[in-house]
């Protein structure tokens, strides 16, 4: 099991979603958590990290466990999904090579994809926070 944390940031009807450098699939802002550091901690450094900003009030949305993109046969991955005020505007970092904004049917339409990914866009749409 691999233990992430991601951010859940939704503008204008989309889910931002980054890429990072030698990876074609787009995922949550986020990481996997350090030795000693809190889920609210690491989802703080990680988008610091990855997208220069940072975060306030970062509170819990929801935990997704899903097949691990990219990790092998049989790898899952448990994702805990935060939401947070954004200080700043995020701008990719040199850990990332792109970021974007995706509705799900804009995000199904990349060729590699991640399950959990579309766990939290479905669980969005179904909310009414993103378009279809």
């Amino acid at each position: 099991m691999i233990t992430v944390v991601g951010l859940v940031h939704v503008e204008a009807g989309r889910l931002l979603v980054v890429r990072s450098r030698n990876k074609k699939a787009f995922y949550l802002p986020g990481g996997k958590i350090e030795p000693g550091e809190t889920p609210a901690d690491a989802v703080r450094r990680e988008v610091r990290e990855e997208l220069g900003i940072e975060l306030e009030r970062p509170e819990v949305l929801k935990r997704y466990v899903a097949p691990a993109y990219g990790e092998g046969e049989g790898a899952m991955v448990d994702m805990t999904c935060f939401t947070a005020s954004l200080l700043g505007t995020p701008q990719p970092t040199s850990e990332i090579a792109e970021l974007t904004y995706v509705t799900r049917d804009e995000y199904r339409e990349h060729a590699e994809t991640a399950p959990a990914i579309h766990e939290v866009l479905a669980d969005l749409v179904a909310s009414g926070q993103i378009r279809t």
